[in-house]
């Protein structure tokens, strides 16, 4: 594997670890939106690093997330492909919107976010290594 994707491996595992700190028990508003944020880039940072990998092994028709992560679950790189889904769909209503109650849904939901992005990484460095 390439320091290319070593390098994304190793932004993917400290924007983790922030967003792992930003999910706090009663956050105000602007701790919510930033713990948004906060997944929204390690959204970004999940799907551009898991297509780097797919392509490294001759994988290349990834034109978009979905394609991405579909390709990931064929190849057994993720298991649950409906999480990736819900994943998908609520970063981009959480960029593309915005709403009070949208924001306090998604928030509520950003620790089952986080388990399936921390998954994703230590199997990408299980597969690494």
């Amino acid at each position: 594997m390439s320091d290319y994707f070593v390098e994304k491996l190793a932004t993917f595992d400290r924007a983790l670890k922030n967003f792992k700190e930003s999910l706090l028990a009663n956050p105000s508003q602007l701790e919510r939106d930033g713990a948004i944020h906060r997944f929204e880039y390690c959204y970004d940072l999940a799907w551009e690093t898991l297509k780097f990998y797919l392509q490294d092994r001759g994988i290349i028709d990834l034109y978009s997330p979905k394609s991405v992560f579909s390709a990931a679950y064929a190849e057994k790189v993720i298991d649950d492909e409906a999480i990736w889904s819900t994943i998908i769909t609520k970063r981009n209503l959480s960029v593309h919107t915005y709403n009070q109650k949208l924001a306090d849904s998604i928030f509520s939901e950003l620790p089952e976010y986080y388990n399936a992005m921390f998954i994703l990484l230590k199997t990408l460095v299980g597969k690494f290594i």
